[in-house]
């Protein structure tokens, strides 16, 4: 006997007949990816000037901003990479030589 679907889904997936393929053929299609990228765009010549200011107010009172701090993020990964190579590779030399004993 197969079990009853829940309100919730029914729900759902009745949402999904009625706007699932109009949707799909909304985003698929060409107008809208040309919109999305002049969006993409927009955006970036809103932000960038916006964050320029911001980032030059924060520096005036001694704040990173939040450019400074995704590049020490990025730095910090890079550290912590190297710094797993090196212990691996202090590992496999450890075990090398307690083997060759």
């Amino acid at each position: 006997m197969a079990a009853e679907s829940p309100l919730w889904r029914k729900a759902f997936d009745g949402v999904e007949r009625r706007i699932g393929a109009p949707l799909e053929n909304a985003t698929s299609s060409a107008d809208f990816q040309v919109l999305s990228l002049k969006v993409g765009r927009v955006k970036t010549a809103v932000i960038a000037p916006v964050e320029a200011v911001v980032g030059f107010g924060l520096h005036l009172v001694g704040i990173p901003s939040h450019a400074e701090v995704r590049v020490l993020r990025r730095d910090l990964i890079k550290v912590q990479r190297e710094l797993l190579a090196m212990r691996r590779e202090q590992a496999v030399t450890e075990r090398e030589s307690k083997d060759s004993e």
